[in-house]
């Protein structure tokens, strides 16, 4: 999309504002006009100001040339360099993308009632609710997560679960130009850490809980929380949501400055808003929370007891934000699953398929117990289960520990991005030792999918975890299309066709609880 001019002055402005440091302004005219901030000089557009960011891997400064070369007016550095343009020097070109990315976007954060979510697990699906409820409040809302960015019926695919500043700033401006009043925007911890959501003040913050993860680049534990709790600052949000079933959240909840609407899934009496009972099914959720105004009777189609956190939160969120119990409740019973988090897959011969993007050791928890609530009459549980390669390799122990829960397990690749499939599986293995599960090792992942879902009768259920909705694999070379919901399909539906049934595999959504249970004591 084409960016609203900002002259030269206005930037230099922005940037001393920002900064910690000295800026310096050089080569530039009074006459210069900016369109847009870019990060990357493969995605230059003219007119735009190249930021040349220095990453772990490589540093923007030796590609400003390239950018200028294909259009860039002007840079924005941390060191001089020998281009003929104007530059503007400033002591961190990272720390500016935010606050330059929103003004050479159009400030679009300004325009917009915005809610921003974090959390180790549930951030995706939480976000895709609280959209839901600000629909049903006739709101046009915008989402960007870990499947990309929609707005209205448009959508736009992102690298990132956070986007960088100015992609980010530039999609809420694109929002904006769709008629959006809101949106919602899922904030990683390492979004939060590198200043992505600078320059963006919400009025609502969600945690959805916390535990162990992306240690590979924070660290510590201790420096991972510390990023999420960024966002629960005045200068970041009015208010916040937070889930308090175990310490951290607590902690959050306690140290916040800002007002706390505290939120618990297992009915604390000391959180402001409390689920009383729930009950989760392959048609879906019910469950009655309990806030200051009394008891609420919600349902879902999100299948699995992982979510009634989550649609607790959302609750919470929509409540907090001044909508009606009536429409946020309307809101929550209307909005369907994300793509990979609990998606059932069943043919009419063969087991219950689940694909999930479970890859934390308590996800992967959930998802397992969730899988065996979902089993007919003396049914088992198949697993394939893989670990990302050169990634928090840490928690790769701890998920063998949780998938003692299954009945059968698959260990397989799962996109090894230049390390040893052999070698990550090994790791899976050891926190599998001492388990009752019985191991298989199938390296090829449409091989183990085909195994799991042979194996299977028809009241069992093959859990397919890690990579959920997404579209592409990785090992040594270039990604690859490979999709699990898209394999577990075609391979429910050759096995249907070996047994001689209808060749028919559908993704379980609108089926009534009475089906279904007819269905699985059949």
């Amino acid at each position: 999309m084409s960016f609203p001019g900002v002259v030269w002055s206005a930037v230099e402005r922005r940037a001393r504002t920002a900064a910690t440091g000295p800026v310096v302004a050089s080569g530039a005219t009074d006459g210069l006009v900016l369109h847009g901030l870019v990060t990357d000089s493969r995605a230059v557009t003219p007119g735009c100001l190249f930021a040349c960011v220095r990453g772990g891997r490589s540093d923007g400064h030796r590609f400003a040339a390239t950018a200028v070369a294909a259009g860039a007016a002007a840079l924005l550095v941390d060191r001089p360099v020998d281009v003929d343009v104007p530059q503007l020097l400033v002591p961190s070109v990272r720390a500016q993308l935010g606050p330059l990315g929103a003004l050479l976007a159009g400030d679009p954060a300004d325009r917009l009632r915005l809610v921003g979510v974090t959390g180790s697990n549930g951030k995706t699906t939480t976000s895709t609710l609280v959209r839901g409820v600000l629909q049903a409040a006739g709101e046009c809302a915008g989402v960007v997560t870990t499947l990309g960015a929609r707005v209205g019926d448009q959508t736009r695919s992102t690298r990132l679960t956070t986007p960088e500043a100015p992609e980010l700033h530039g999609l809420l401006a694109w929002m904006l130009d769709a008629g959006a009043t809101s949106a919602v925007v899922e904030a990683s911890s390492i979004a939060l850490d590198v200043g992505r959501v600078d320059g963006v003040h919400v009025s609502v913050a969600i945690f959805t809980g916390f535990e162990e993860d992306h240690l590979d680049h924070h660290g510590t534990i201790e420096q991972y929380w510390a990023s999420k709790a960024r966002l629960f600052t005045p200068e970041r949000t009015d208010s916040a949501v937070v889930v308090v079933d175990e310490p951290w959240g607590r902690r959050l909840a306690d140290q916040a400055r800002v007002p706390v609407t505290r939120v618990s899934a297992t009915d604390d009496p000391t959180a402001d808003v409390r689920v009383v009972s729930w009950q989760t099914g392959a048609a879906g959720t019910n469950l009655v929370v309990e806030d200051a105004d009394g008891r609420h009777w919600l349902s879902s189609p999100l299948v699995g007891r992982v979510h009634v956190g989550n649609l607790a939160a959302a609750w919470a969120t929509g409540r907090a934000m001044g909508i009606s119990p009536q429409t946020v409740a309307a809101g929550l019973a209307t909005t369907a699953p994300p793509a990979g988090r609990n998606t059932l897959l069943r043919a009419d011969a063969g087991p219950l398929v689940v694909v999930d993007y479970a890859h934390t050791p308590r996800a992967l928890a959930a998802a397992l117990q969730t899988a065996h609530e979902l089993t007919g009459p003396g049914g088992r549980v198949h697993l394939v289960l893989g670990a990302r390669g050169r990634r928090d390799r840490y928690k790769r122990q701890g998920l063998g520990v949780s998938a003692r829960a299954a009945d059968t397990v698959w260990l397989t690749n799962e996109g090894s991005h230049g390390e040893r499939p052999e070698s990550i599986v090994e790791e899976l293995r050891v926190g599998l030792l001492g388990g009752t599960a019985e191991v298989h090792t199938v390296l090829d992942r449409r091989a183990a999918i085909a195994a799991a879902v042979q194996a299977g009768g028809a009241a069992d259920v093959v859990i397919v975890v890690g990579r959920g909705h997404e579209t592409t694999m990785t090992d040594d070379g270039a990604p690859v299309a490979f999709d699990d919901a898209v394999v577990a399909r075609e391979v429910l539906a050759a096995r249907a066709a070996r047994e001689s049934a209808p060749n028919v595999v559908r993704t379980m959504t609108g089926v009534t609880a009475a089906d279904l249970v007819a269905e699985r004591a059949s």
